[in-house]
C-alpha cells in the first residue's frame, strides 16, 4: 500500500470539507504528516500483534513438546523391567531355560520366560529389584511371564509365600494359577495349587491364604472376590496341604567361638519354633522366615552388614530347618568374607552343609591366605 498517496487524498478531502478561510500556508503538510505518523503507529501496532501471537504459539509448542517428552520419560521409567534374582534353598532348585534346565546357583538372574522347579526336598529365594520377595517350597513349578509395568508370573503346582512391596498406580502383579488369577497391591500371602481337585471350592485347585492387605482372586465362573487379612479362599475348603515344605533335618548350627566375631553383635540365642501343627501356624511360620531373610538383604544393600547377620542368624536360631537356612549362612559367610572370621564361618557351613550349594565358595574361602 502507497501510504503517502492515500495520506494526501485524505488531505485532499479534508480541505475540501472545510470553509476556504481556515485553510493557511502549511497546513496541508502538516495534515499529511499527522496522519502518515497515525497510519504508520496502526501497522506498527499490527506487526507487534502479530508477533506476540507467534511467540505465544512457539511458546505453547514448546510446553507441549517438554510436557510429551517428560510423559514419554514416565513411561520408560513405568516399563522399566523389574530385576529378579533366585538363590536355591535345601536340596536345590532347577532354572528351566529353553535350552534346557540347570541347577540354579546362588543369586542367578531369571527373565521372563523362564521357570523354576523345585524338588520335593528343594526350594528357592526370589529377591526383587523393588523389595519384593518371594519363598518357593518344595515339588513348585514357578514361571515369570512378564517384569515391566505389569508383573505376572505361574503357579502350576506348589507353593509359594509372598511378601509384595506396595506398587505405584501403574503398576501391577499377578500370580496365575491353572483354575484362577490372584493380583495384589502390595500385601503378604500364602498361595498353593494342590495336586487333585477337591469337592469344595467348586473344584479349584488353588488354595490362598491373606495374612497382610488384601488380594483379589478371578475365576471364570465368578465374579473378583476380595480376601483379606486373616481370610482364606476358598472358604470352604480346611486348606490341608499335600504340598507342605520338607524341613531340612541338619542339626542347628553352633555357636562356638560367636563371641570372636568383630563385625556383628549377636542378639542373645533364641530357642528353636516349635513346628508348626496347623495350615495357620505353617503359613506364619513361611512369613517369620521370608521376613527374616527379606530383612537380611534389605540390611546388606543398606550399608547395615551387622543389621543383615543378626538377621540371619535370628532365621537360622529360630527356623533351624527353614528351606532358608542354608540361604541364611552362605549370606553370612559372604559378609564375613574379608574379616578374620569368614573361615570360621566357611567351617561351619561345611560342618552343617556338607554337599550344600556353596561348598565349592566355602572350600575356596579356607584356601586363600
Amino acid at each position: 500500500m502507497n501510504t503517502p498517496r492515500y495520506a494526501a487524498a485524505a488531505a485532499k478531502l479534508l480541505k475540501q470539507g472545510l470553509p476556504a478561510t481556515t485553510v493557511v500556508a502549511g497546513d496541508e503538510a502538516r495534515g499529511i504528516a499527522t496522519i502518515q505518523r497515525a497510519m504508520f503507529a496502526r501497522t506498527r501496532r499490527r506487526r507487534w500483534v502479530m508477533l506476540g501471537g507467534s511467540l505465544a504459539a512457539a511458546a505453547a509448542v514448546s510446553i507441549v513438546g517438554a510436557q510429551l517428552v517428560q510423559w514419554r520419560s514416565r513411561s520408560v521409567v513405568a516399563a522399566a523391567p523389574v530385576a529378579i534374582d533366585v538363590t536355591p534353598s535345601g536340596k536345590g532348585a532347577a532354572l528351566a531355560r529353553t535350552e534346557g534346565e540347570q541347577q540354579l546357583t546362588a543369586r542367578a538372574p531369571i527373565e521372563s520366560g523362564q521357570r523354576i522347579d523345585t524338588p520335593a526336598d528343594g526350594g528357592a529365594a526370589l529377591q526383587f529389584s523393588t523389595g519384593t520377595s518371594l519363598t518357593l517350597a518344595g515339588r513348585t513349578s514357578f514361571r515369570v511371564e512378564s517384569q515391566g509395568s505389569t508383573q505376572r508370573f505361574s503357579l502350576q503346582h506348589g507353593e509359594l509365600v509372598a511378601h509384595v512391596a506396595k506398587l505405584t498406580n501403574a503398576q501391577r502383579f499377578i500370580v496365575d494359577t491353572p483354575d484362577a488369577e490372584v493380583e495384589v497391591r502390595g500385601t503378604r500371602f500364602r498361595l498353593r495349587v494342590v495336586e487333585q481337585p477337591e469337592a469344595c471350592g467348586a473344584g479349584t485347585r488353588t488354595r490362598l491364604e491373606v495374612t497382610e492387605g488384601a488380594v483379589e482372586v478371578r475365576i471364570a465362573s465368578q465374579n473378583a472376590i476380595s480376601v483379606k487379612a486373616g481370610d482364606v479362599w476358598p472358604t470352604d475348603c480346611s486348606g490341608a496341604a499335600d504340598t507342605t515344605q520338607a524341613s531340612d533335618a541338619a542339626p542347628p548350627a553352633t555357636h562356638a567361638g560367636a563371641a570372636s566375631q568383630k563385625h556383628e553383635v549377636r542378639p542373645p540365642a533364641s530357642a528353636s519354633a516349635p513346628a508348626p501343627t496347623t495350615e495357620a501356624e505353617r503359613a506364619s511360620a513361611l512369613t517369620a522366615q521370608n521376613d527374616l531373610f527379606a530383612e537380611g538383604v534389605a540390611k546388606g544393600r543398606q550399608g547395615d552388614p551387622s543389621g543383615a547377620l543378626r538377621a540371619y542368624q535370628d532365621l537360622m536360631s529360630r527356623f533351624p530347618g527353614s528351606p532358608l537356612a542354608e540361604n541364611a549362612m552362605v549370606e553370612r559367610m559372604r559378609l564375613l568374607a574379608a574379616t578374620p572370621d569368614g573361615a570360621a564361618e566357611a567351617r561351619r557351613y561345611l560342618k552343617r552343609y556338607p554337599h550344600g550349594f556353596a561348598v565349592g565358595e566355602a572350600k575356596k574361602l579356607l584356601a586363600e591366605p
